[in-house]
């Protein structure tokens, strides 16, 4: 199943890149995971940049139908991987998310532009459940939650941007 989610942040892609970029801001998005496990790293690359989060989920905080799917925790990675700027700050990058323990697979592309004083970042998310029968509602379910993960992401975002 495809789908294409927009995130609008409060300011310019050198700042957002920036942000995303940053070590304690994706410590801070990998802390509303609420799993003691989880951890994130920054790499630079050219005038590009990656950002890692990895850890474990466990079953009982798993979303009741992937609990049915999935005996215990689920291992997670998700790399997002940007490429440098182009001369109005746009940037494309790379979403890959490995769901280790579970019969999932993810990946997506991302697309960072400027929209007046803001930026906006497309993910084209292609997601994949591999159970027969009820894969399909899976996939349904897993992103019908995406909203309330969008809304958190900008939330955090001007927060973090107003202090910064």
């Amino acid at each position: 199943m495809r789908k294409t989610l927009t995130i609008t942040y409060p300011a310019d892609p050198p700042k957002v890149a920036t942000m995303l970029a940053d070590p304690e801001y994706q410590r801070g998005r990998v802390a509303r995971l609420g799993s003691e496990t989880v951890t994130s790293k920054v790499t630079t690359q050219g005038d590009g940049f990656s950002a890692t989060a990895s850890g474990t989920v466990p079953a009982d905080s798993l979303p009741s139908a992937a609990r049915r799917l999935v005996r215990s925790g689920v291992s997670f990675t998700v790399t997002e991987a940007w490429g440098g700027p182009a001369e109005d700050g746009s940037r494309t990058g790379t979403l890959s998310i490995d769901a280790g323990g579970a019969p999932v697979r993810s990946s997506g592309a991302l697309a960072m532009r400027p929209s007046g004083e803001q930026t906006v970042v497309e993910v084209d998310l292609e997601l994949k459940v591999t159970v027969p029968l009820v894969g399909r509602a899976v996939e349904d379910k897993a992103l019908s939650m995406a909203g309330r993960v969008i809304a958190d992401e900008e939330s955090r975002a001007a927060a973090w941007l107003g202090s910064h």
